[in-house]
């Protein structure tokens, strides 16, 4: 046999079975994927079609020929089906124009058309594409099981017969040089529109390490496409006859480029998301064979060498090799696989690199959104996924940061918190679509359809679950593999204690900033909050505030209008802190505004409305008690707008409470107001409070409440100044609490209308004294 037929041979078998554990190692990752099923066929039917070739090679050289699909049409009489089966090589085209339609993202016309969707016999997409060369095919089998029996015998009863055997012979081998020439047209369609759907999906991704693969593939393949051009159609649609070793050739070229472009983007670019243990599995082989090649080489023209001149039997020679082989070459395999590895698998933009160095920054990040942010947009990129969540768990509130930029409603993320803390502690990743224990078919469905969500890894330190990482598919519709899962799983050991960290940083940052707020408000509290309070003809009067831990927004004041008549006022502003403050400071000035041009208390309610609505937030809303009080014939006319009814006792020891107004501030705009005039006595007391004072809880959970102070104000002897009348029920309110914190300002008004002296001469010298106190 020729040397060159030798050579051919081993190239042919070897490339094919490359080809073939190629298409088998992409098959193992994931066998139920669809594109890696279509892949690895892809790989089968070239390294098949290469490798019968290789044995046409080892037999005769008609059957080399006959076995080289690039040499062009063979007479019908030389076939038999093994040379047919050599046309396998020729469904690498359909398989690869599958392959263009599926990655990185399935093509709108590889669905059932939405006419055929009744038709439950409607044939898939794959079969579609499969059908010409699955009818070539057959057609090539068929004729090659003919051949052999249209051979007659030459007697004269069968002369007739025989004739009209070789006549359709001569018309099938017509068809077959016709049909093998054009059908290569076929080949070549199929590859240019897979190379131009490649092509396509490379200008529109905008995934960089998706871009990578399509951009190699698509090289490779063109290339591939380009060899078999040569080889084949060109030498089918015209005169040009190559030799079978340059066919051969050209075959197995085009066979290495389109198989090592595959090989290369698994290796380099994490192709179909292989796994490291196969990526390397690649590499080392390359690196084996190199060296056993250079080894090959090395040892053949040594062989040659010793033996012409030293004229030692090669027998005596081999083991010699052999040794100094085991000496020197295993050091450079080794040498080699570490440059091999450091080349293409030690790549810092490589996801396991990526991750792990995401792990070593987040130990050293205690901001709570550089940590979400960062975490999200790198998992996200590594690997490749279409969309990447991270949903904290603080105590107040649920913190989410996604790639999208979109968050849940609240209720979707309170649900969300739910559902994780209810999964098994074991489970540190979730497959959604595979289910889990405590989680129902419907959570499972809405988790992947209206959330997204493919993969859940919650984040749990000490049995604490902290937050979770919700990852959606992969833009390339690829599964995460165990390396995937096992990287995550470790990563979010990490995230977790990061997050911890962060969150516990996040309370006391929050804390300090509460604890300046509340600096803040009630500096802003003691601004407006009279400390010393005018002498009155007739009158005492004394306040006091008790602010809480949580600085409220209790506000009480006193105008002053005329010699003989003043407005006083309490108020209590919902919410908490700043807000609270500003807008009782806010109530404040606009009261000491209208108090001495306004002289219906029903009218400044009114306008102090307007201002709540239109320049509060929604939230916002107030209580609040105005009266106006005349020294002269002392009287009081008033408006409540929906504050605690201020409790007038009489001489007498009968007590009033003062309910005319309306609503509270800043519900409705334009609401109108009501207002009540009581003519007032010496002896009588008015006591103005918060409901800080009738909803102090002691340690049993039971209020204060309104009796309890009405029974309080009846006992308390006539004699007591504003200010004793003032600490005397504050000293109950805290007996009541009994140690307990109150959760709210206690606020106090007190006015004591005196005996007259003279006339309108003023109050005695000792309720002067007690006038002019300051407030706590």
């Amino acid at each position: 046999m020729d040397r060159s037929l030798i050579v051919l041979a081993t190239l042919n078998l070897s490339l094919g079975g490359l080809a073939f554990l190629l298409g088998l190692l992409i098959l193992r990752e994931n066998p139920r994927q669809r594109l890696n099923r279509v892949v690895s066929s892809m790989l089968f039917f070239a390294g098949f079609g290469s490798f019968l070739a290789g044995v046409g090679f080892l037999g005769t050289r008609t059957l080399a020929v006959a076995a080289d699909t690039g040499a062009g049409a063979m007479p019908l009489a030389a076939m038999n089906p093994v040379q047919s089966l050599a046309y396998l090589w020729e469904f690498f085209f359909p398989t690869l124009f599958l392959f263009a339609c599926l990655y990185p993202h399935e093509r709108r016309f590889t669905r059932r058309p939405n006419f055929a969707r009744r038709w439950l016999l409607w044939p898939p997409f794959e079969l579609l594409v499969l059908l010409p060369h699955i009818v070539h095919f057959v057609v090539l089998l068929a004729l090659g099981l003919i051949a052999p029996n249209l051979a007659m015998p030459t007697t004269n009863a069968l002369r007739a017969l025989n004739a009209f055997a070789g006549l359709f012979a001569l018309f099938a081998d017509l068809f077959l040089v016709v049909h093998q020439s054009l059908f290569s047209v076929v080949n070549l369609g199929f590859g240019l529109a897979a190379i131009g759907l490649l092509v396509n999906s490379w200008q529109k991704s905008r995934t960089p390490r998706v871009r990578e693969q399509l951009g190699v593939i698509t090289i490779g393949l063109s290339l591939c496409l380009a060899l078999y051009v040569m080889s084949a159609v060109i030498p089918g649609l015209s005169r040009l006859s190559l030799s079978p070793l340059m066919s051969a050739s050209l075959t197995a070229g085009a066979l290495l480029v389109g198989a090592g472009s595959i090989a290369y983007a698994i290796v380099r670019y994490k192709f179909l998301d292989v796994r490291l243990l196969a990526r390397r599995g690649i590499l080392y082989g390359l690196a084996t064979a190199l060296v056993i090649g250079a080894y090959l080489g090395i040892v053949t023209q040594a062989r040659r060498l010793l033996t012409a001149f030293v004229h030692v039997p090669t027998a005596v020679l081999e083991p010699v090799f052999l040794i100094v082989a085991l000496i020197v070459f295993q050091p450079i395999l080794g040498r080699l696989e570490e440059l091999l590895d450091r080349l293409f698998l030690g790549d810092p933009a490589d996801h396991r690199n990526v991750l792990r160095q995401l792990g070593r920054e987040l130990l050293g990040t205690l901001e709570i959104e550089t940590l979400l942010t960062r975490s999200v947009s790198t998992i996200g990129d590594a690997l490749v996924l279409r969309r990447a969540a991270l949903a904290a768990f603080a105590r107040d509130q649920v913190l989410f940061r996604s790639t999208t930029g979109r968050a849940p409603e609240a209720a979707d993320l309170t649900r969300l918190r739910v559902l994780l803390a209810a999964l098994p502690e074991e489970e540190e990743t979730l497959r959604v679509a595979d289910g889990a224990q405590g989680l129902e078919d419907s959570e499972r469905d809405w988790l992947v359809n209206a959330q997204g969500i493919a993969l859940i890894v919650p984040l749990r330190a000490h049995g604490e679950l902290l937050g979770a990482l919700l990852l959606g598919p992969k833009e390339t519709g690829t599964g995460f593999t165990s390396e995937d899962v096992h990287l995550l799983g470790t990563l979010a050991g990490q995230m977790a204690v990061s997050l911890q960290n962060a969150l516990l940083v996040r309370d006391r940052e929050q804390a300090a900033r509460l604890g300046e707020e509340m600096r803040v408000a009630r500096q802003i509290q003691h601004s407006f909050l009279m400390s010393e309070f005018p002498i009155l003809p007739r009158f005492e009067v004394h306040a006091t505030s008790i602010p809480s831990k949580e600085v409220g927004g209790d506000l009480y004041d006193l105008v002053q209008v005329g010699e003989h008549e003043f407005v006083v006022t309490i108020a209590d502003v919902a919410g908490k802190g700043v807000p609270a403050a500003l807008m009782s400071s806010m109530l404040q000035a606009s009261l000491r505004t209208q108090a001495p041009s306004i002289h219906s208390c029903a009218e400044i309610l009114r306008n102090l409305n307007s201002l709540v609505y239109r320049g509060g937030s929604v939230h916002q809303f107030a209580t609040l008690f105005v009266a106006r009080i005349r020294c002269d014939g002392p009287r009081i006319t008033f408006s409540n707008a929906g504050h605690n009814y201020p409790v007038l006792l009489r001489q007498g020891g009968q007590h009033e409470t003062l309910e005319r107004g309306g609503t509270v501030l800043g519900i409705l705009e334009g609401v109108r107001f009501d207002e009540g005039t009581m003519v007032l006595e010496s002896g009588d007391r008015l006591l103005l409070y918060t409901d800080g004072i009738t909803e102090a809880a002691g340690p049993d959970h039971d209020m204060y409440g309104e009796e309890r102070l009405y029974d309080l104000l009846r006992s308390l002897p006539a004699e007591l100044s504003a200010r004793e009348i003032t600490e005397r029920v504050l000293g109950d309110v805290r007996r009541h609490l009994n140690g307990h914190e109150a959760l709210d300002d206690m606020t106090l008004m007190a006015l004591r209308v005196l005996a007259p002296v003279g006339d309108l001469e003023g109050p005695s010298d000792d309720a002067l004294e007690d006038s002019l106190t300051a407030s706590s």
